[in-house]
């Protein structure tokens, strides 16, 4: 098996070269990189991946190359990249790693990252779960150790959009109501604060499209965490200790069943 990347800066082309055992090739010319793989994935910001496919030439007849990506939104990437790839003769299958960190870089990549994390498929509507591209595929992410589920693509966007997406943005509104509004407090705080917003440190543009792509299901969630803290302000204000037990434990036993 070989081993092609591809970049859009030089120096990131030069680094992955410089690193031993890494790659077998790498270069900022997508034709280049793909020629005669048979598996593709597209590792980018999901507003990028329409006009690196659209740079493709199109595949050998026959050979059925199979496109994947790991972006955090699957409805507007299926919509726009699975016609593109079908043009040029291949077959999209959108693919979700639940795995990553907030840091950014070769620097910080994990050999071990997708061990036992759970990896989303989003086969279209029609999609036959015992084809043989569906099952390339699951058998790519599984032989990396992640759990495979498979996903509509809309219910993908919403249930990622609560247990990721939403996530975020309220860490980035923790971050900005507090460091911003009371900056004293930052070398106060502990692992609790640090803890909870430690994804706001992610890398604003590509959480910005993501944010966007998802946007109607990040919202309604977000309607739904603000009438819960509302509840838990009345409960404050009225001082109700009954209450706000009850919402504690309910929230521990939760916690503790994820």
């Amino acid at each position: 098996m070989r081993l092609s990347a591809w970049a859009r800066r030089p120096e990131v082309v030069a680094e992955l070269l410089a690193t031993p055992g890494l790659v077998d090739s790498a270069s900022t010319e997508v034709t280049e990189v793909i020629a005669g793989a048979d598996c593709l994935l597209l590792a980018m910001p999901t507003g990028n991946m329409a006009e690196v496919v659209a740079r493709m030439p199109a595949f050998p007849p026959g050979s059925r190359v199979l496109v994947t990506d790991v972006g955090s939104v699957k409805t507007t990437v299926v919509r726009e990249i699975a016609p593109l790839v079908t043009s040029r003769g291949g077959v999209f299958i959108g693919s979700h790693p639940m795995a990553g960190s907030e840091k950014k870089g070769l620097c910080f990549a994990e050999a071990d990252l997708f061990e036992k994390a759970a990896v989303i498929l989003t086969p279209t509507e029609d999609g036959d779960p015992d084809d043989a591209p569906l099952r390339r595929l699951r058998d790519f992410w599984e032989s990396l150790g992640g759990v495979v589920t498979l996903l509509p693509p809309e219910r993908h966007d919403e249930l990622v959009g609560a247990i990721s997406h939403l996530p975020h943005l309220v860490a980035a509104a923790l971050s900005r109501s507090v460091l911003g509004r009371i900056p004293e407090a930052a070398p106060l705080s502990g692992g609790g604060f640090r803890d909870t917003t430690r994804v706001a440190g992610g890398p604003e543009a590509m959480w910005a499209g993501i944010l966007s792509d998802n946007h109607l299901a990040v919202s309604e969630q977000l309607g739904e965490l603000i009438r819960e803290l509302e509840m838990w302000k009345e409960t404050l204000d009225t001082l109700d200790r009954d209450r706000l037990l009850s919402f504690l434990s309910e929230a521990r036993a939760l916690r503790t069943a994820l």
